[in-house]
């Protein structure tokens, strides 16, 4: 039996009919990408599935005891906790069981001699609860939780931190983690990449890949659809339509599909015309006459095909003002402070005329601060900022803060560009916004939308060097594709912010990377940025040509303290490993120790002796407590050893 089955759904708003007769099948274990252009319907299925929707016909059916998990685009409400106790809340009966079971161990140990019957029906309940806690992942927790916290980028002070200072993002990835560390039957996550950087997507699609839960994901990320999931529900026209293999193998599978029916259509049209003039020419003979009423037979049986529509996307075109000198942009001597955290220094890199960078890097790094520093929204601390001659900059704020919340689309293009209301409204309209959407307040516009006016804003600008923070964000993937190609034509200079992987590898030919406080330039495209970094062994540079020369003492003194840091990094890993190896020696001696006093208290009549069950109750206990000791060691000499520069071959 399917995990979910969705049976002939249909659903409108008003007089908006949005699904239209979708079925869906998803089995235990599959994962599934959910696709189609924004407002097509997506997040309302999801909503159905949970039943936070009503459709209006149809039948959603779950499996027996299936407990669904959902993810919004939007932060939900979340108390005022701290993290850590916001997350062991996820796991209410596993926290229960933990909580009873520590009473239960209190209460036994209190016990005396005259308490035989009392100990033994406490120490039969324990055992019991004690296969309840395991089953459902008690033993395991704290760490599952210290993996998924890492892996969605907080740290251990984080987990103390109260969930009312976090930001939007911030507590997307707390709701995050608390789903992943539930493992409920189906995971539902619409948009889950769009407030993770690079490293956690990459720990992210590691994860569900490994996962055996079902899945079903909303996403615009190509790179992660194609790592993840092993069939695309593709949603377009109120239809929805199901695809083996991942998004690329879509792609390839629906182009298919679009070619033949466009040759369907044109054969049958050509088809139809022949016998519309067949039919019109005929002549009053008796032959002529017979061959026009079979025509009209035969068409009036035909089942005639729809036109294949074509998808509506943006129209995207960037201004351009015209060449700029050979030096865009420099920085000599960089650094930029917000109190006393320092998010970068000595950082020196030019970008030359013609240059198609893409900036990296965490979150928090000083992605967006870097590029205020360049449109001079922020002053460095120290070193300096020179922008090239004659560089005009068109800039792209991904928080909008461009756009003026009581304005309208119409209000703002107007104001903008200088243009005629006919002339706004026909510009609006190749940015989708058509009939009533320009006289919407821009408050009251979705994610989308908001992103696509203001790449209308930035497109009426004459610039010649690009600057884009977070394109991407809120774009569905025609449109983020519509804007590869726009970028592709667009003759200039630019920068762009982006934790899209595919778009990266499309747009850009060198990668400008932020990462803890240091900013490096590489070369090449995203699979160049990525090759170039595994080969680099150094973070820093040789001596330039206007450098000072080192004396060749300095020089065999620089050396022997390079050997002597990776010796001492050597020394470190074989202790780390060498540890590691007793541990899991220790390991396995206390977990045979724990088996075997598990036998024990599992043989008839164990509890007639009270003195003896008490001593090996109390044993059983002890060893418990020496393997969970030995566990978190044993998992914080490997969390050492992985954080440990890679070792030079």
């Amino acid at each position: 039996m399917a995990l979910l089955s969705l049976n002939n759904i249909s659903k409108s708003f008003g007089d908006k009919k949005v699904l239209e007769g979708v079925s869906l099948q998803v089995s235990h274990g599959e994962k599934l990408g959910l696709v189609g252009p924004n407002g097509a319907g997506k997040t309302t299925l999801l909503k159905i599935i949970l039943r936070l929707e009503e459709a209006d016909s149809g039948q959603v059916v779950l499996a027996r005891g299936a407990a669904p998990a959902y993810l919004s685009q939007k932060p939900e409400y979340l108390p005022g906790t701290r993290l850590g106790e916001y997350l062991y809340g996820a796991v209410p009966e596993i926290m229960r069981l933990r909580k009873t079971l520590g009473e239960m161990e209190k209460e036994m140990a209190a016990c005396t001699a005259p308490e035989e019957e009392k100990l033994t029906d406490l120490m039969d309940r324990y055992a019991q609860l004690t296969q309840a806690y395991e089953l459902q992942g008690g033993y395991t927790l704290d760490s599952r939780l210290k993996m998924i916290t890492g892996g969605m980028g907080f740290n251990q002070e984080d987990l103390n931190r109260s969930l009312s200072g976090f930001s939007g993002g911030e507590k997307t990835r707390a709701q995050l983690a608390a789903l992943l560390l539930k493992e409920p039957d189906l995971l539902l996550l619409d948009e889950p990449t769009n407030h993770l950087d690079m490293d956690a997507v990459e720990w992210l699609e590691g994860y569900l890949r490994d996962w055996r839960g079902a899945l079903v994901v909303v996403s615009h990320d190509r790179y992660f659809l194609d790592r993840v999931v092993g069939r695309i529900a593709a949603l377009e026209g109120k239809k929805l339509q199901v695809y083996r293999g991942n998004y690329s193998s879509y792609l390839y599978q629906k182009k298919i599909q679009e070619d033949s029916q466009k040759k369907a259509y044109k054969k049958q049209q050509a088809a139809l015309h022949k016998d519309m003039e067949l039919i019109r020419t005929s002549t009053a003979d008796e032959r002529s006459k017979r061959q026009a009423r079979s025509r009209e037979k035969r068409l009036e049986r035909l089942d005639v095909l729809d036109k294949p529509s074509a998808a509506q996307n943006m129209a995207l075109n960037f201004g351009f003002g015209g060449r700029s000198g050979r030096m865009v942009v420099a920085f000599a001597g960089v650094a930029k402070n917000f109190g006393e955290l320092q998010l970068f220094s000595h950082v020196d890199f030019t970008l030359y005329w013609g240059d198609r960078v893409a900036m990296v890097g965490p979150n928090g790094a000083g992605k967006t601060t870097l590029l205020r520093l360049i449109t001079g929204q922020e002053t460095a601390d120290e070193g300096r900022v020179k922008v090239g001659a004659s560089v005009s900059t068109a800039y792209f704020d991904q928080e909008q803060g461009q756009l003026d919340p009581e304005s309208t689309p119409l209000d703002t293009i107007m104001a903008e560009g200088g243009l005629k209301e006919q002339e706004a409204r026909s510009y609006l309209g190749r940015y989708l916004f058509r009939g009533d959407d320009v006289f919407k307040e821009v408050k009251d516009l979705s994610g989308g939308e908001k992103s696509r006016l203001a790449l209308a804003k930035v497109a009426l600008t004459e610039g010649n060097f690009l600057v884009l923070d977070e394109p991407t964000n809120h774009l569905d993937i025609k449109g983020v594709e519509e804007l590869e190609s726009s970028l592709e034509e667009y003759p200039g200079t630019l920068l762009v912010v982006s934790h899209d992987r595919y778009f990266i590898q499309r747009t850009a030919t060198k990668v400008l990377e932020i990462r803890d406080g240091n900013v490096t330039l590489y070369k090449g495209g995203y699979d160049g940025y990525i090759e170039e970094k595994n080969r680099r062994r150094r973070t820093e540079e040789k001596a330039g040509p206007g450098e000072a020369v080192i004396s060749r003492r300095e020089q065999r003194e620089r050396e022997r303290e390079e050997r002597e840091q990776v010796l001492a990094l050597r020394r470190q890993r074989r202790s780390l490993k060498r540890r590691l190896q007793e541990l899991e020696t220790a390991i396995n001696g206390e977990e045979e120790k724990v088996a075997l006093l598990e036998a024990k208290m599992a043989v008839p009549g164990f509890y007639d002796n009270f003195i003896e069950a008490r001593q090996v109750a109390a044993d059983f206990d002890m060893a418990r407590e020496n393997l969970k000791s030995l566990y978190r060691e044993w998992e914080e000499a490997g969390l050492k050893l992985e954080r440990l520069p890679p070792e030079e071959g």
